[in-house]
């Protein structure tokens, strides 16, 4: 089909392009709804003005998004290629901006992807490491964890887990602590409590921060005994 205008390019061309390009990302992806704006001249580069997205009860290695409503601007891709059959590509890193609603069942649920899993008992390990526990990580080798409950309260968590070493013995770890922002991307932790890791005594911290890097700008990040929202932009790096 010969393409005649813009329109037609973002409608039979671009937009199922981003479209499958998403689906490829993400495990799961409900009521995904797009537009996009470009100009004239623009798009038969590859250059796309913004694209704004929303779409609800999304998977991302393992993690559970209840909504998610964000908008980037300024992508350039590989139209000439997607026009020969090609998968989409970004041709330079961007900048995803917008609101990302994780309830307390998306991050129940999540509790049992390796992305969050991993995560946790990197904070644990640096919780550790900012004691100068001795021999923190051979302490936290001898044993598994299996994220049991997570319980979201106005600016605050509380992350249970049971630990089990290899003759099968079990012990209740219980992290506690409250969340806001110090600034956009660095997280505070005021005061985070860890209970329960066998010849470690119990730990309260306060102001434990943990930095996000450059790649993250977090304008607003919101607890409630219901949900987690995060309001900020997050690079997206092209392939």
């Amino acid at each position: 089909m010969a393409i005649k205008n813009k329109s037609e390019i973002i409608s039979h061309i671009l937009t199922p392009a981003i479209k499958f390009w998403l689906r490829s990302q993400l495990e799961t992806v409900e009521d995904l709804t797009m537009e996009i704006h470009a100009g004239d001249k623009q798009i038969l580069t590859g250059k796309i003005n913004q694209v704004s997205l929303e779409t609800t009860k999304a998977i991302y290695q393992g993690i559970h998004v209840s909504k998610a409503s964000v908008n980037t601007e300024n992508i350039a891709v590989n139209l000439g290629g997607i026009l020969r059959g090609k998968p989409l590509k970004l041709l330079q890193p961007i900048f995803v901006k917008g609101e990302v609603i994780l309830s307390d069942n998306d991050l129940q649920t999540s509790l049992e992807s390796t992305l969050l899993h991993q995560g946790l008992i990197d904070l644990v390990s640096l919780l550790l490491n900012h004691q100068q526990i001795p021999d923190y990580e051979k302490i936290l080798a001898q044993y598994n964890f299996f994220w049991h409950n997570i319980t979201l309260k106005d600016d605050k968590f509380i992350l249970t887990a049971v630990l089990t070493n290899s003759i099968e013995q079990k012990f209740n770890l219980t992290i506690t602590s409250n969340l806001t922002l110090k600034d956009d991307r660095t997280l505070l932790f005021n005061p985070i409590e860890i209970i329960g890791i066998p010849t470690i005594e119990n730990i309260i911290i306060n102001n434990f921060e943990v930095d996000l890097g450059n790649d993250v700008a977090l304008e607003k990040l919101i607890v409630t005994s219901q949900n987690l929202s995060c309001i900020g932009k997050l690079k997206v790096v092209s392939e």
